[in-house]
């Protein structure tokens, strides 16, 4: 900067329009620059880091700018690329830069200062708090300081944040506002016993010392009870985060730390993550001669297209391609982004990535600590004492991370959902993003799959994409045999065994006789989808959402998938007061328990958001099946993922039908698509697997372009159908989503944006209607659809739809509903 830009204009990682202006001090003029991260005042007291977007030197606004507090870093830590991305990225879906801004930093690199609550140091109790406010005010006394969040936890009030406001209103306690610091080097914290209570009797003393604490002596209790704590010896410290979670929680271990009973030890973790295939193992191997082709013909057309479709039938070999084009960038010294639709999938195609480039290879997603993202980030930017890593392997979130010589963005699996982000915003679509991020690198863009979405089919089709195919199996891998078991019928004549048809049945039995595997695909988690009364129908719904609850057999509750509201199962109608209670529909569990009982002593494992909610969950389920410590595996979409099997000789589709008649004009692409992926985990290495999949009507025209593997069939006849009905990709799609408690205000405010938004865009408005689930978390959601002509400009419509959704904001009766916009909905 010159010397005359004083003032900075920041992003604030915060859902509100627009940059804002501070001015900067003198002793951070030399030093502030486009990308640094600053600590700001934003409102009355809250402290935000936000990042510089642009300095200048003059200020036109007729007040004065809050300065700048501090400058966090003595370097930028965001680059102009990523400035830009995430500029593109608010235009283009409609959504706040400092939305982006949220998504795009791990929350240890956007530090905000946090409220704590303290009693009042002049506050004379003379005993006019009520109830109430007297079981809180004895909570933070107790405590000593505590945050909003712990007041809600400890569960002494109804609204714990107006019982909060009035005791601020008489004085009784004080909020404060301090800086949470933000993620550094990668340690783990310990808890242990301080030296001077562990002998017996400083011990005993403690304990009935704290019987005036009861939460801080509950804690106390269990801790020693978990550290295996015996007096006159060394304490054995606990992780902290186990500390946390039992009885008494974050604020009774912060009294506890304060007082000088426990101490935090922390222990600084070693640089990169330690995983199999750590260290370079092998070279590339040979490419077969459609892996060879495939190879030449990327080559060739990254020289005129940035992006070029890969489509390889399921085990024709993608990943060795991917891993000679990887081979390639690194010989040139730019980077390379792997991304991949889902956690799971990461485990497999780490080791083989790591087997090949060693640790040049980095990992980078959501259910890894904020810690170790952190030092991913920083590794990126050149800040910590390892070389940058030259290979990224992550899921969507990875678009956001700081590349400085990006090559080649690998986008395997392209076709699939989990690239789309939903909720919240920005609802951005990695595939697609990845495209323009590649702009800013002139890096190029491969897109991977066997069963690719149509719109990237249509791109290839009219030439935007490059195009490259491998039509065979790798090896003499053979492709499986795919029957067609009539479930209606079966039932008919009384054959099924539970859900099972007789085709599946043997097929099972003959697998496991020969030592083989087994995978068996449910596309529906929890034990059964529903409960239902069998004298009057009643089905027992969620309390917030209009939805049914579905039992899980592990909780022995009935679940709600929207909120996660949970309730007992009911022995009695809660309706007609009947006890002939039926459950209808089957999950993962349910098919689990139902082979158990008909294959004794096989050994079953289940792969879903349920069995496996962490990183080791997911990686110990696929280990135990790959190292065959597993006969058979029960799953959801989850094994479509592009898994590698060997062993696995028949996949069962239990249920093809449901996936057909979802509301959704994607229904039948994405029908075939999963069931093809699930398909492809058959007869992988040499021999032919087989395919059964279980329908009501095998004549149906999606289930016979699966069994003839005709996906270009399916293409051509959707495609025909969209463009008669204006569907993508040929036009562009908006969805607009209104949310609000009162059905009525929300009718109104649909009504009158419908209304408005028609006398711009005419015919190209659909609705307002509610969608199939019209109430979730008490709130009730009702859409509106634009669909944009391709060739119309996107920039003009945008701006015309926020005019038009901008007047809400100063309507009285309905500026309380909250608006969304998704787009490209898909």
């Amino acid at each position: 900067m010159t010397g005359q830009d004083r003032f900075a204009q920041v992003i604030l990682p915060l859902a509100v329009e627009g940059h804002f202006t501070y001015s900067v001090p003198e002793p951070l003029l030399k030093r502030i620059a486009p990308g640094s991260r600053v600590l700001v005042s934003f409102g009355k007291k809250r402290i935000y880091s936000a990042i510089v977007k642009s300095l200048h030197a003059e200020f036109s606004w007729d007040f004065n700018p809050k300065p700048v507090l501090d400058l966090l870093d003595d370097y930028p830590m965001v680059r102009e690329s990523q400035l830009q991305l995430w500029e593109w990225m608010s235009a283009y879906y409609m959504c706040t830069t400092g939305e982006v801004m949220r998504a795009a930093l791990p929350s240890g690199l956007r530090p905000e200062s946090e409220s704590r609550i303290r009693i009042s140091s002049s506050y004379e109790d003379r005993g006019e708090l009520d109830r109430h406010e007297r079981l809180l005010f004895e909570v933070v006394r107790e405590e000593g300081e505590v945050t909003p969040g712990d007041l809600q936890m400890a569960g002494v009030a109804r609204n714990t944040l107006t019982v909060l406001k009035r005791l601020v209103e008489k004085g009784a306690v004080e909020i404060n506002e301090f800086m949470r610091p933000g993620a550094g080097k990668r340690v783990t914290a310990y808890i242990r016993l301080a030296e001077a209570y562990r002998n017996e009797s400083s011990l005993h003393m403690l304990l009935d010392q704290l019987a005036r604490a009861p939460r801080q002596l509950q804690l106390l209790e269990a801790f020693l009870e978990t550290s295996g704590t015996v007096p006159g010896k060394d304490s054995s410290p606990v992780l902290k985060r186990n500390v946390v979670k039992l009885h008494g929680g974050r604020a009774a271990l912060a009294a506890l730390l304060k007082k000088g009973v426990l101490e935090e030890i922390v222990k600084e973790e070693m640089g990169r993550h330690p995983a199999p295939g750590g260290r370079k193992q092998r070279e590339p191997f040979l490419l077969n001669q459609d892996q060879e082709k495939a190879l030449s013909s990327i080559r060739e057309q990254f020289q005129s297209h940035q992006a070029v479709l890969l489509q390889g039938v399921t085990s024709s070999g993608k990943t060795e391609v991917y891993i000679h084009l990887i081979t390639e960038m690194l010989e040139r010294d730019r980077q390379v982004l792997f991304l991949l639709p889902e956690i799971a999938l990461t485990t497999q195609i780490i080791e083989r990535i790591k087997q090949v480039f060693g640790e040049r290879v980095g990992v980078f997603h959501s259910r890894y600590s904020d810690a170790r993202r952190v030092h991913v980030y920083r590794n990126l930017m050149g800040l910590t004492d390892e070389d940058p890593y030259r290979v990224i392997i992550g899921v969507r979130s990875a678009i956001f991370l700081p590349f400085k010589r990006l090559g080649l963005v690998i986008v395997d699996e392209e076709h699939e959902t989990t690239y789309k982000q939903h909720d919240p915003a920005p609802r951005y679509h990695a595939r697609d993003s990845a495209q323009v991020l590649a702009l800013y690198h002139d890096a190029r863009v491969l897109l991977g799959s066997a069963t690719p979405s149509f719109e990237s089919l249509y791109n290839a089709r009219t030439g935007k994409y490059g195009f490259a195919t491998i039509p065979s199996r790798f090896g003499s891998a053979e492709r499986p045999e795919i029957i067609l078991a009539n479930t209606a019928e079966a039932t008919k004549r009384k054959q099924m065994i539970s859900h099972f048809t007789p085709q599946l049945m043997r097929g099972m039995e003959e697998a496991l006789a020969k030592r083989e595997q087994v995978i068996l695909f449910q596309n529906r988690r929890g034990y059964s989808n529903y409960l239902i009364c069998n004298e009057c129908g009643h089905i027992p719904k969620c309390e917030r959402c209009d939805v049914s609850l579905t039992h899980h057999r592990v909780s022995g509750k009935m679940e709600c998938h929207y909120c996660g509201h949970k309730e007992a199962v009911p022995h009695r109608c809660p309706s007609c007061g009947s006890t002939r209670m039926s459950m209808k529909g089957f999950g993962t569990e349910k098919i689990e328990d139902e082979i158990a009982l008909i294959f004794e002593g096989i050994r079953i494992g289940r792969l879903d958001t349920d069995a496996a909610r962490s990183v080791r969950g997911y990686e110990k389920v696929i280990r135990d099946f790959e190292s065959g410590k597993l006969d058979l595996l029960i799953g959801t979409q989850m094994l479509s993922k592009g898994l590698d099997f060997e062993n696995v000789s028949l996949v069962g589709v239990l249920d093809a039908d449901s996936m057909l008649h979802f509301p959704d004009f994607r229904a039948f692409e994405r029908s075939f698509q999963l069931i093809a992926q699930v398909s492809g985990r058959a007869g992988r290495r040499g021999k032919r697997g087989k395919v059964i999949i279980q329908t009501m009507d095998p004549s149906h025209p999606v289930i016979q372009f699966i069994y003839h593997n005709d996906y270009e069939g399916l293409y051509a006849a959707q495609m025909e159908e969209r463009q008669l009905f204006g569907y993508p990709p040929f036009r562009r799609m908006i969805r607009i989503t209104f949310r609000h408690r009162v059905p009525s205000i929300l009718d109104g405010a649909t009504d009158l944006a419908g209304k408005a938004l028609k006398k711009i865009f005419s015919n190209r408005v659909y609705g307002p209607q509610y969608p199939p689930v019209r109430k979730i978390h008490n709130t009730f959601q009702k859409q509106i659809i634009l669909k944009i002509e391709r060739e119309a400009s996107y920039e003009r419509a945008r701006s015309l739809m926020k005019e038009v959704l901008d007047q809400f904001a100063g309507n009285e009766v309905y500026r309380s509903v909250r608006i969304s916009i998704n787009v490209d909905p898909y």
